[in-house]
């Protein structure tokens, strides 16, 4: 059985260290290039208003994960947001840019906006031609806890479409900066939603595995999915549901998913009484039962 290294994915920081900084491929409209060769248009709706959707894909030894799970992600997206392209052509171009990364560890990120005006309007025409880009990169991340900042979440109320427009998330995510953190985890009339760029889940004082229920303030997270089915038929209850902020104080273990983080636990977040249990024994099976659920996505690719 063929096992695929995931140390660069379980548990991995949410920074990177970029692999060949100067050779990023690119693609642009079905043309393949390296990234500093790509042009866009001023007047493209993704830089003028946000007006696109986009996805992250990762892959393992070449492999990707959950592809086609990503892919009825960004078809829900574009659905969403009344953008219309081919999906067949995107599946191609995402699958191309994969190529380049030759059997090595990285991801592909690929955005589709509704195309590109002849002049900046907020009204669009019906006509548009949906402009498609993407790149892809080869990685080394690194496995260390990671502090956070918890925060009033200031969204717009669709953040269930993966959508560029991160405004948001982006001067929260800098002002924690400000305060050594790397993350956001944030709430609304303290019920948690999720991170900046992660779903969150925490260990309540009962042990028991808790997440936020999916909803219009959430994003249907990949890794999230595979972690949730992944521990149904193990020793861990998990409830996905209303999340009280207040409950971090009393847990041993609050950890973050995404695709380019894995499963990364939480040593700080700030606004809390929160203390991070290194050895705590629950997290480490559950990161195990995660890590084989991965493995088995990974050999069901290829």
């Amino acid at each position: 059985m063929e096992c695929f290294g995931l140390d660069w994915y379980i548990g991995s920081l949410a920074s990177f260290r970029l692999v060949e900084m100067n050779s990023i491929s690119a693609i642009y409209q079905g043309q393949l290039d390296s990234l500093e060769n790509i042009k866009v248009s001023p007047f493209s709706r993704a830089y003028t208003f946000s007006d696109s959707v986009y996805e992250v894909i990762p892959y393992f030894d070449g492999v990707p994960l959950c592809f086609q799970m990503h892919i009825e992600r960004l078809k829900l997206s574009l659905e969403m947001s009344g953008i219309s392209v081919d999906i067949a052509i995107v599946q191609t171009e995402i699958q191309k840019l994969a190529l380049e990364l030759n059997s090595k560890n990285g991801y592909v990120y690929f955005q589709i906006s509704r195309g590109v005006d002849e002049l900046r309007s907020h009204l669009h025409q019906d006509d548009m031609v949906a402009e498609r880009f993407g790149y892809v990169v080869s990685t080394d991340l690194f496995s260390n806890p990671i502090s956070a900042m918890l925060c009033a979440d200031n969204r717009w109320a669709h953040c269930n479409i993966k959508s560029t427009s991160l405004l948001g998330n982006v001067l929260l995510m800098n002002q924690a900066r400000s305060q050594g953190c790397k993350e956001i985890v944030m709430h609304r009339n303290n019920y948690l939603t999720e991170a900046g760029a992660s779903s969150v889940f925490y260990l309540n004082a009962e042990g028991i595995v808790r997440t936020s229920a999916l909803n219009e303030n959430i994003l249907p997270g990949i890794t999230r999915d595979i972690l949730i089915n992944a521990l149904a038929d193990g020793p861990f209850k998990v409830e996905e549901g209303k999340c009280n902020v207040g409950d971090f104080d009393s847990s041993p273990c609050i950890w973050l998913s995404s695709s380019t983080k894995g499963l990364l636990p939480l040593n700080k977040v700030i606004g809390t009484k929160y203390i991070y249990e290194e050895s705590n024994e629950s997290f480490e099976e559950i990161n195990k039962i995660f890590n084989a659920a991965v493995q088995s996505h990974l050999l069901a690719a290829i």
